[in-house]
């Protein structure tokens, strides 16, 4: 009964916000969604990078969505904010109804404070197979979330720039550790002009601590957030792992980015490279990194407008576990990295059952609609994505992904996909959007060829987006 009650209540605020969008937002649209795929799935593309609103495992999709935005400057003083909602009405193997985006933001100058459930801002023209980030992408549904840093580079000197943020998250989804937090912090130093050349390098750091186990109840909370942050080991009131090693579950990447600007072409070259402990940190896996590269032509009405080729390689992960000893008479473990799972945080860096780094990262492990992690996180491959204009209405899309996935580290010296398995993801997108009128259209095809998502088993598998949406500003 109160399932149904909150269905209800969320399918009336659904209609109310059409007229208040229309009243009050800047921008403010009504999209429709219809998703179909074969073999009980949708390919790959048709539900990846799409913010966690579609189910792989759901055959077929009907999705109506309120999109709104605004942002404006407080009278003449250098304050200004911004709010955003996206409302997704889902009919599907499982019907719902639920706030994909809900933030509001203030900003004093470069100084910014952002509340509640917002993406990452999307880069390389939305072409990237993770937004140009291993840990953090617009693959899953955003999370409640309170960030304040920056809000753009802050020049320093002529030729140099920092940019940074910090930032507390609440997993709230059905996941196997309840109310896991999530920490996010970032520090990005900037070096000379695109003019000649921009060199942007800096550190993502995220930290799982917190939230209730279903085995060992309630773990220890802020009273030990400064050991979760320094990733210290734990004291007597700590789990035994966590005495042993350091605690909570942190990860991140290091980012570098070289850019070059010409009349004609903007180039950017960009490097992600994960780590899970100190190994990752010390470089020890130096082989695992996304490398890209995006080019903006520049150019407008070209039959090609974007570029982005990208290469990647998780398959080192630090070797296989081994024992390292120091000159001290210590010694630690290193290799068997095990990107993005962790034995406590058993759902991983998952939320509402997707990857939040890379929808490379999968299958995910779903047991009793709650999320175990990856099953494969050891992978290579490389990616194509270009865009461009046939007319100034008609705008074409495409994607093309291939990877050879060898599952987990098995801890014998082996891989749990043995042979490993391939997959061939492939995408075309053709939307028109005229500028004067209200009305689009778009329609997407999808092809997937490969034996991931199937048990080992080669398959095939076709998929159709259609979408049309009517702006009420």
């Amino acid at each position: 009964m109160q399932k149904q009650t909150r269905k209800i209540s969320s399918i009336f605020l659904f209609f109310l916000l059409l007229p208040l969008s229309a009243l009050f937002a800047q921008s403010a649209k009504v999209e429709y969604n219809s998703l179909a795929g074969t073999k009980d799935q949708l390919p790959f593309w048709l539900w990846a990078n799409q913010l966690g609103q579609f189910d792989r495992t759901s055959s077929t999709i009907q999705n109506l969505s309120i999109n709104a935005f605004h942002q404006q400057q407080i009278g003449d003083s250098n304050f200004s904010y911004k709010a955003g909602v996206d409302l997704d009405l889902l009919l599907a193997d499982e019907n719902d109804i639920r706030f994909t985006q809900l933030f509001a933001a203030l900003s004093w100058k470069f100084l910014q404070l952002q509340v509640g459930a917002f993406p990452e801002d999307e880069v390389y023209a939305g072409l990237s197979t993770t937004n140009g980030n291993l840990a953090t992408s617009r693959n899953a549904r955003p999370h409640p979330r309170i960030r304040a840093g920056f809000n753009r580079f802050v020049p320093i000197l002529d030729w140099f720039s920092i940019k940074g943020f910090y930032e507390e998250g609440l997993l709230n989804d059905n996941r196997y550790v309840e109310d896991t937090h999530l920490h996010y912090g970032a520090l990005y130093l900037r070096f000379g002009n695109p003019e000649t050349i921009q060199i942007t390098a800096g550190i993502d750091q995220m930290v799982m601590w917190g939230g209730t186990h279903p085995e060992y109840g309630e773990l220890p909370g802020w009273d030990s957030y400064f050991k979760y942050m320094t990733a210290s080991a734990g004291g007597e009131n700590a789990l035994i792992f966590d005495q042993i090693n350091s605690m909570g579950n942190s990860y991140g990447v290091y980012q570098v980015e070289l850019n070059k600007n010409w009349e004609k072409l903007h180039a950017t070259l960009y490097v992600s490279h994960p780590y899970e402990d100190h190994s990752g940190m010390e470089f020890v896996n130096f082989e695992d990194n996304l490398i890209g590269i995006h080019l903006d032509f520049k150019r407008e009405q070209a039959l090609f407008e974007n570029l982005v080729l990208e290469y990647f390689h998780t398959k080192n992960q630090s070797g296989n576990f081994y024992f390292e000893d120091f000159n001290n008479g210590h010694s630690t473990n290193r290799g068997n990295d095990n990107y993005f799972n962790h034995g406590i945080y058993l759902s991983g860096v998952t939320f509402d059952k997707m990857a939040i780094g890379s929808p490379l990262f999968a299958p995910v492990f779903v047991e009793d609609g709650i999320s175990k992690g990856f099953e494969n996180n050891r992978f290579s491959g490389f990616h194509v994505g270009a865009d461009g204009l046939f007319s100034e209405v008609l705008h074409w899309k495409g994607l093309l992904t291939y990877s050879n996935n060898f599952g987990l580290y098995n801890g014998l010296g082996g891989t749990t996909y043995d042979p490993s398995r391939r997959q061939t993801s492939v995408l075309f997108n053709l939307s028109w959007n005229p500028k004067k009128k209200k009305i689009g259209i778009s329609g997407s095809l999808a092809f997937d060829r490969g034996s991931l998502y199937d048990n080992g088993n080669t398959t095939t598998r076709l998929g159709t987006m259609f979408s049309v949406f009517y702006r009420l500003n």
